[in-house]
Parts: structure tokens; sequence; C-alpha cells
């Protein structure tokens, strides 16, 4: 049995890569970029759940350039401080979903600060919604992420902590939640009023 049967690759010094599967004759180009991109996102979601890789893949044919940009910060992250998987699952998914409210159309450098800011307003809820204010620690939370993402993207080679703000994410301010506000929460059948101080 040939190689090409087996569903083996084989490879030119210099040109594509050509995978062929048994059932299949037509053979797919793979270029040795698109192998490289894929070792990449490989490396960064290593111990991560599918769902970081499958969002990745999602991204990729959309906005190359995006996925190439979190596997660089990633891959930085780990060489600076050594992130939990937690920690490094939450920043992936935080920056996709920051790319997917664009619909993948903007690379990251070209994002403005307004375009940060309706991000993060996207949050927002009202009173009836969320009468425990929940959503503003969604927002500080992606704020984090989004503020150490965009020092690192406008000063890779500076040391992590002396890495100034760029003027995409200045003045963005962290919201205090409100605490003095009472809620009515319903307990089997019985009323009960919550006071936050």
């Amino acid at each position: 049995m040939e190689e090409s049967q087996l569903g083996l690759r084989s490879r030119s010094r210099s040109g594509p890569i050509i995978t062929t599967s048994s059932s299949t004759t037509t053979p797919t180009v793979t270029t040795a970029l698109d192998t490289i991109t894929e070792r990449r996102i490989e490396n960064i979601t290593e111990g991560l759940p599918s769902q970081c890789l499958n969002f990745l893949h999602r991204m990729l044919p959309a906005n190359k350039k995006n996925v190439l940009t979190i596997c660089d910060y990633i891959s930085c992250l780990k060489s600076e401080i050594n992130p939990s998987d937690n920690y490094r699952r939450d920043t992936l998914v935080s920056l996709c979903t920051f790319s997917l409210f664009f619909k993948n159309a903007k690379p990251f450098k070209e994002i403005a600060r307004e375009d940060v800011l309706s991000f993060l307003d996207s949050f927002r809820k009202i009173e009836s919604v969320d009468p425990l204010h929940k959503w503003i620690g969604i927002y500080n939370l992606y704020r984090i992420y989004l503020m150490r993402f965009f020092k690192w993207l406008y000063s890779p080679d500076i040391e992590q902590m002396k890495r100034p703000k760029p003027s995409i994410i200045e003045n963005i301010h962290n919201l205090r939640e409100r605490r003095s506000q009472s809620t009515s929460l319903p307990t089997f059948g019985r009323k009960k009023t919550i006071r936050y101080s």
C-alpha cells in the first residue's frame, strides 16, 4: 500500500504539504504556513477545553491576523507570568468574544476607543433585567482583560509591569457596584428583602 493510500503526508522540501485520504482521491493542499498556524493554536490551547480550540478555528477563516495576535499574546503570557489554565482560557475566550463582537472584520490594531467602549457597554443591563447589577462584574472583568491585552499589543517589547496604557484604553474606569440597593426576592411563597451595605 502506498503512503497516499494510508492517509500519510508527503512533503517536498520547499513546496506545500499534500495530504491524501484513502476515502478520497483528490489531495488537499495545505501550505506550511497553515501547519505552523495550526501548531501555534494547538500550543496555546494545550490543556484547555476544546471550546477554546473551536473558538480560534471559527475565527481563523474570517480573521487570521487576530488569531495569530491572540496566539502571540497567550505565548507571551506563558513566558512572562506562567498563567493558570483557567486564566489562559478566560483570556482566550474574552479576546475571541471581543473579535467576534466586530464580526471578525477588524484587526485588533485598527480597533478604536469607541469600539472598546461599545463592546463594554454591550454588557450593560437595565434594572428590571439585572436587579443585582451582576453586569458590572462582567464589564469590569472584560475591561481588565482588554486593558492588559492592549498594553501588550502596543508595547510588546517593554517589561510587563512597565507597559504604558495606550490611548485606546485610557480613562476607561472600573465601575463600582451599587451597594445601597435593596431587592425583594421570593422565597418559598414569602418575600425576603435583602439589603446591601
